[in-house]
């Protein structure tokens, strides 16, 4: 019995070595949360607005390289229209911007590549 599960195992480990390594994934895309930008609206209400980045994964020691501000005026309907700008440099060869306000659920989306600013709006309902 003993040397049945011996030669057994040594034919596995025979026809595992033959076979050659399995295909393995990598990770496609690297994802970094930017530390969220405060603002406030007209009516004095103070909101967060997420982002978060998508990068390859050759680009993501440079993610901190990315900068980003926000700016808010009224939409003209009694809410907010946030406008977020986020600068990606030009040694990032291309990113996937996700930019969100929990509280209010809104949120945009954008490419990017390097060597630009990225520009997206939130409407939120509140002034």
């Amino acid at each position: 019995m003993r040397k049945r599960a011996l030669v057994v195992g040594a034919l596995t480990v025979g026809l595992l070595a033959v076979s050659g390594p399995s295909p393995a994934s990598a990770n496609l895309m690297w994802c970094v949360s930017d530390p969220p930008i405060p603002v406030v609206t007209p009516g004095g209400h103070n909101l967060m607005v997420n982002n978060m980045i998508y990068l390859s994964p050759a680009d993501k020691h440079k993610a901190k390289l990315i900068t980003g501000e926000a700016g808010v005026a009224p939409n003209g309907r009694g809410g907010t229209l946030i406008t977020v700008n986020l600068s990606i440099p030009a040694t990032i060869h291309g990113a996937y911007i996700v930019s969100s306000n929990y509280r209010y659920r809104v949120s945009n989306a954008a490419d990017g590549s390097g060597g630009r600013v990225v520009t997206l709006t939130l409407d939120v309902p509140t002034s």
